[in-house]
């Protein structure tokens, strides 16, 4: 409990300042709401672009007068900064010992390693879950004004589910990748040139469906807010394909983390 604690105290300034940015970025944008509702023909204008193009960019089917659709329109601005977040916290929480040279401390207490990871995780799944509710927190008090319906609450319970998913997709990847890198320094490069691999592949995706078999291995295909809009529910296949992939992260941390030297 004290290395959670700890864990917890080292990023409170980071959590602190990605709140700050989330609430302001989610205020920018729900800001230009205002203008779509009040612009019914601001569909029109959509359906005149290629179904590609808007597939790709997340606005085919898109109501952006309501509030499901607009916030289904902007997912990404949501999806990307907290997949990114996830990706750095997960390379930094297991290289950070290396990095701030407190490993020859933290490995002479009387605690094995393994215990020391099961800690840490449990620590970096409280932060993601304290920025994935200040984030929803904000969308709903902003909400709140236009008096949604309960079928935008439960689009946005689901989404937020499928969004807090994806980060620990992302969050395992992260850890894994810092267990086997030997250079505490490339793991957080890799884990964001993974991420932004698979974002590229997503968009590819929506502009040609050649592609659609790459759907599996791209986890911005797997929750996607236009088919949670549609469908109000999440697909029960990304959500196995997403627990393997976290099993596979926590499990390769767990196994090449002990067995790693540390470059102090």
């Amino acid at each position: 409990m004290n290395i959670i604690k700890r864990e917890l105290e080292s990023d409170f300034k980071s959590i602190i300042i990605w709140s700050i940015s989330m609430i302001l970025l989610i205020i920018a944008v729900m800001t230009e709401f205002d203008a779509f509702r009040d612009s019914p023909a601001i569909n029109d204008v959509l359906d005149s672009f290629p179904d590609a193009m808007l597939s790709a960019l997340g606005f085919l089917d898109a109501d952006m007068t309501t509030l499901t659709g607009f916030i289904s329109l902007i997912s990404l601005y949501i999806y990307l900064p907290l997949s990114i977040h996830a990706s750095l916290l997960g390379s930094s929480i297991i290289s950070k010992e290396e990095r701030d040279k407190t490993a020859e401390f933290l490995f002479t207490l009387p605690i094995s390693r393994k215990k020391v990871i099961l800690h840490k995780i449990i620590a970096a799944t409280l932060e993601l879950i304290s920025l994935n509710v200040v984030t929803v927190l904000t969308i709903i008090i902003i909400s709140m004004r236009y008096n949604p319906s309960n079928e935008y609450y439960k689009f946005l319970s689901l989404l937020f589910v499928g969004i807090f998913i994806s980060q620990l997709i992302f969050l395992s990847i992260g850890m894994s990748i810092a267990s086997v890198i030997k250079r505490y320094k490339k793991s957080g490069n890799i884990s964001l040139t993974i991420l932004l691999v698979t974002y590229i592949i997503s968009v590819l995706i929506g502009l040609t469906d050649k592609l659609n078999f790459l759907k599996y291995i791209t986890p911005f295909e797997y929750f996607k807010a236009s088919y949670i809009a549609g469908n109000l529910n999440l697909k029960l296949e990304y959500i196995v394909i997403s627990l393997i992939i976290i099993a596979i992260g926590i499990i390769s941390t767990f196994l090449f983390y002990p067995k790693r030297d540390l470059h102090l």
